[in-house]
């Protein structure tokens, strides 16, 4: 064999372990993940949404109790201005219940005050954010409810005391003050005719938002829990 064959040989050599080598990496780089290349990423994609879950629904939360709460405020005034439009007493209801998943929802309704809760159409009542439920279901730890609103019997609209599924109204008269009975004037009206309604997300009892009637008038704002108490709520 001369040195021309030679050469020959080891190019044809060197040429075919080119192309088994390219087609071997070729194979292996479309071959995929291994399996345990591949529960390693499940189980890092699972460490992260982990880390991350409690701020996401945190996150999520917070926004439906604010929209909750802006909704609350948006109704109590709508039905203080229908009552001064309408030269009538108007009310804003609230009942919480639960949606099809089990999720506590609050409903709420504006009709006049003549009208029960228990005879307005069902259409009429329409729902907050899912999963935010008013902070009614004990006293704080000064001893009062951060949910003061009058509680009414559902069939006669007349204040009760009984909390059995209450219903919670803010009644206005002609003038647009808050008011016991739909023809007290505003001379006649009390402390007890203001108000507010607490609520907070399911099962927690922080954070909180409220709407409170905050004037023999009718003024209304809104506020937020606080670590000190004002006369006794957290929420103000």
């Amino acid at each position: 064999m001369n040195i021309q064959t030679s050469l020959s040989v080891k190019s044809t050599i060197i040429k075919n372990f080119h192309i088994n080598l390219s087609e071997k990496l070729l194979e292996s780089s479309t071959a995929g993940y291994s399996f345990i290349e591949a529960m390693f990423v499940v189980l890092i994609v699972g460490i992260l949404a982990a880390i991350a879950a409690p701020g996401w629904l945190g996150f999520i939360n917070n926004q439906r109790l604010r929209t909750s709460n802006n909704k609350i405020y948006q109704v109590i005034f709508k039905a203080r201005r229908k009552a001064m439009g309408d030269k009538t007493a108007w009310q804003a209801s609230f009942q919480e219940t639960t949606n099809v998943i089990g999720q506590p929802v609050i409903k709420w309704a504006i009709h006049k005050a003549a009208i029960a809760p228990n005879n307005i159409p069902a259409s009429t009542w329409e729902y907050l954010e899912p999963g935010i439920e008013i902070d009614d279901k004990g006293k704080n730890d000064k001893g009062k409810y951060e949910t003061t609103l009058r509680i009414v019997k559902p069939d006669t609209n007349t204040v009760t005391t009984d909390r059995t599924d209450p219903i919670y109204r803010a009644l206005f008269n002609y003038k647009g003050c808050p008011v016991y009975f739909p023809t007290d004037q505003c001379t006649q009206t009390s402390l007890q005719a203001k108000g507010r309604i607490a609520i907070k997300p399911q099962n927690q009892d922080k954070p909180k938002r409220c709407v409170i009637i905050s004037t023999l008038l009718g003024a209304i704002r809104t506020g937020e829990d606080h670590a000190k108490d004002d006369d006794g709520k957290y929420c103000y």
